[in-house]
């Protein structure tokens, strides 16, 4: 997906929490939560940075960038899914 169909997927069926790569053609995850948050109908969803970037430079900058929380892509589920039940 890219960051112009994860918008308009959010805008079909506005979930509880949205789960976004930052790395994304057309718009990259830091874009697409700073359009959700500035939409009236999106903005207190919960918004999860999941990138395989450098977890020592994403974490403030996704906070900065509109993200409730960030995760580290890895080869298991894992973390992301203990995030995720934190949040609810």
């Amino acid at each position: 997906m890219d960051g112009p169909a994860a918008l308009l997927t959010v805008a079909a069926q506005i979930p509880d929490i949205v789960v976004l790569d930052i790395n994304m053609p057309g718009m990259d995850g830091y874009a697409v939560a700073q359009l959700l948050r500035h939409d009236v109908t999106t903005q207190d969803l919960v918004i999860v940075a999941f990138s395989a970037q450098d977890e020592s430079t994403v974490p403030s900058k996704a906070v900065a960038g509109g993200f409730d929380a960030y995760c580290q892509k890895g080869a298991a589920p894992g973390p992301l899914l203990w995030l995720l039940e934190r949040i609810k």
